[in-house]
């Protein structure tokens, strides 16, 4: 029974975040949304926004989102705003801040004022953000083939909750690494993909995802064409996540906890460290990047994204987010080391990986590059 109803839960929530994602409609949504969020009939908002975004078939959730324009330290200053204006679209002078001019005008008549006030404001607040929101979602719709792949990617996650669900496709939203490991073709096209540091196991189940859009004729004709036979392994250290992987990937790939420091590597013909190198102290960067080096297979790719100490202010945002998310997860005290990325070049060069190095903080101001390392076909005699 609390299995069934957890279900209905999730169900509910999904369907209320992502019903009505036309642009139109999402552009009515947040126009709704915003124009009830400027009346003054507070605590009533949520069921408003729910009663008439159910009667014009329009994303509750986002009504109710949009509603928002109207926080606690907002409202007065906004209740003000449409006072002021009705009565100056009757001709009359500004209010002084001050609760006799109210006893002076009378309720009835301020309650007018307030009226076409809020008609006025509420309806260019309205409209201001509709249209906004129109144009990001038509942009968004050129690419309707990525648009799919976000969805099927983050699908999966339903299984393991709401919460991961969002963070999920949040990430492959917003974070560009992803994309351009499918678009570029970085990736071979069997064996093992053994990811360390996997996390929810988003690339694994982009993957996944590229491979039943492009069965479908949904994938971008211009992308390079997903890996066919790649297996998936992961290891990571998060209990907690590594389960939400597990329940999401559901047996297509193998998700293993362990500490990558001690974990036995297999080998593999691809190799992933995702932002992980910096979290650890120099000496255990050189001794894991030792081990991947010797379980990469011959021809076999090492990818390594992390931030390039020497990018200036753009170096200093990504400290910053990182200091930021561990203090999100009380790691009161995580320690970081980075590199230049010329000293991460020298690093792989010295364990025999010919190394090429591409910006990948494209859209977001992060000095983050990947590192393409690569073992040579030859075997050693």
């Amino acid at each position: 029974m609390k299995g069934r109803a957890s279900r209905y839960i999730r169900d509910l929530l999904y369907k209320l975040r992502t019903e009505g994602t036309t642009p139109p409609k999402q552009a009515w949504a947040v126009a709704l949304g915003a124009f009830i969020g400027c009346t003054p009939l507070y605590g009533f908002h949520l069921a408003l926004c729910v009663l008439f975004a159910r009667l014009f078939r329009l994303n509750s959730a986002l009504t109710y989102l949009a509603a928002h324009v109207s926080l606690p330290g907002v409202w007065p200053f906004l209740v003000l705003a449409e006072l002021e204006t009705g009565r100056r679209l009757r001709g009359q002078t500004y209010l002084k801040i001050h609760i006799s001019d109210l006893k002076t005008l009378g309720f009835k008549q301020a309650g007018i004022d307030l009226v076409i006030g809020t008609l006025v404001i509420g309806g260019l607040i309205a409209t201001l953000l509709g249209l906004l929101t129109l144009w990001a979602a038509r942009r968004r719709q050129l690419n309707p083939e990525i648009a799919a792949l976000i969805e099927e990617g983050a699908r999966r996650y339903l299984e393991a909750g709401m919460f991961h669900w969002e963070f999920v496709r949040g990430k492959l939203r917003h974070d560009p690494l992803y994309f351009n490991l499918l678009r570029r073709g970085f990736l071979p096209d069997e064996g093992l993909l053994l990811d360390l540091g996997c996390g929810r196991g988003i690339l694994f189940s982009l993957l996944l995802a590229a491979r039943d859009q492009s069965a479908k004729g949904a994938y971008p004709p211009d992308w390079a064409p997903p890996s066919p036979r790649l297996t998936f392994h992961g290891i990571e250290g998060r209990p907690k996540t590594a389960e939400a992987a597990r329940l999401a990937l559901a047996g297509e790939a193998e998700i293993e906890t362990g500490d990558l420091q001690t974990a036995e590597l297999p080998a593999a013909e691809a190799i992933l460290l995702l932002d992980v190198l910096h979290y650890l102290a120099a000496d255990a960067q050189e001794a894991l990047l030792g081990k991947v080096a010797a379980a990469l297979a011959p021809g076999g790719v090492l990818l390594i994204r992390d931030a390039d100490a020497a990018g200036g202010w753009r170096f200093t945002a990504t400290r910053l987010q990182e200091r930021l998310s561990t203090l999100a997860r009380r790691h009161w005290r995580q320690r970081f080391h980075y590199r230049s990325a010329a000293e991460w070049r020298d690093l792989l060069t010295r364990l025999g990986l010919k190394v090429d190095v591409q910006p990948m903080g494209m859209g977001t101001p992060y000095a983050n590059v990947l590192l393409a390392a690569r073992k040579s076909a030859e075997r050693p005699r």
